[in-house]
């Protein structure tokens, strides 16, 4: 488990610097959402679905290992590696998580898939930390999240691993 929460970190981290430098790298709005994809070396890494909110970057990674919400910002001052405890409430569900910090973000594996469907037709997500609420809209979400999932699909099938006589196509 702390793996797979490090290695979505690294792929935060990574996407973050990638999608500065590849200029190959697309994107899609659905509503005020950015869907794209990020490739590390040529090679597919994960779909991110971002948006801003004030002072908030506030990203939905899909991986392989599923569905992490990352949450961002720069006047944050976090301890790097600490978990700390929160709750999640989307609708009438909550979810008691942990945020794995780094030190201006968050990253929170989103393994209920319960809970993951009610972000689909929720209209806001709230983070709940011990000195603060975080306000979500999740406007558009269900469309958003339903091309999150097509790009990893369309993503993770795509490439020389399928056929190696064609290039892998980048699609978000």
């Amino acid at each position: 488990m702390q793996t797979s929460r490090t290695l979505v970190c690294l792929a935060f981290l990574s996407s973050s610097a990638l999608a500065q430098q590849a200029p190959e790298s697309q994107s899609v709005s659905v509503g005020p959402w950015a869907i794209a994809t990020t490739y590390k070396a040529d090679k597919f890494n994960n779909c991110i679905m971002s948006r801003t909110l004030e002072d908030v970057d506030v990203s939905f990674v899909r991986t392989g290992d599923g569905l992490s919400l990352l949450l961002d910002s720069q006047k944050w001052k976090l301890e790097r590696g600490k978990v700390y405890p929160i709750r999640l409430a989307a609708g009438s569900q909550t979810l008691d998580a942990k945020a794995l910090a780094e030190t201006k973000g968050v990253t929170i594996t989103l393994a209920d898939q319960t809970f993951n469907r009610h972000l689909r037709v929720a209209s806001l997500l709230e983070v709940r930390g011990e000195g603060a609420t975080i306000r979500v809209p999740l406007d558009k979400s269900e469309a958003a999240l339903a091309r999150l999932d097509l790009c990893f699909e369309k993503n993770g099938l795509d490439g020389p691993e399928t056929n190696p006589f064609v290039a892998p196509a980048h699609k978000p």
